[in-house]
């Protein structure tokens, strides 16, 4: 009997443990270094990239010093204020760069960081 039991407290506490309260439920992430299509869609009242980006990854755009530059489909728009310039209803996607990978991609000239956007 002892042993029923003992297995019983092991079973609920292992149970209780593993979740967090909402069984079944999922939490949705957001992926860190990249803003979809369909997420993009979804954010009420932005019209260029940089409201989708202020209103989604905000972090994307504070500086430590230099501010990340910006490339459209693989060419340099410039910095930042570029991003005003390229309306919600082209972007297919939007990717940051650390300034290690922007380094890799697109050479030294990128300490910053990328901001990457892709158009459809």
């Amino acid at each position: 009997m002892k042993t029923k039991l003992i297995l019983l407290i092991f079973f609920i506490t292992v149970m209780a443990c593993a979740t967090n309260g909402t069984i079944g439920e999922k939490k949705s992430v957001k992926p860190r270094y990249h803003i979809p299509n369909e997420e993009i869609v979804k954010i009420v009242g932005a019209s260029d990239a940089l409201d989708v980006i202020s209103r989604s990854r905000p972090v994307w755009l504070r500086s430590k010093g230099i501010e990340p530059s910006v490339y459209m489909n693989g060419i340099q728009m410039g910095g930042l204020d570029a991003l005003r310039s390229i309306s919600i209803n082209s972007i297919k996607d939007i990717k940051f760069l650390t300034p290690s990978e922007a380094t890799t991609m697109y050479g030294t000239n990128n300490m910053g960081g990328v901001i990457e956007i892709r158009t459809r």
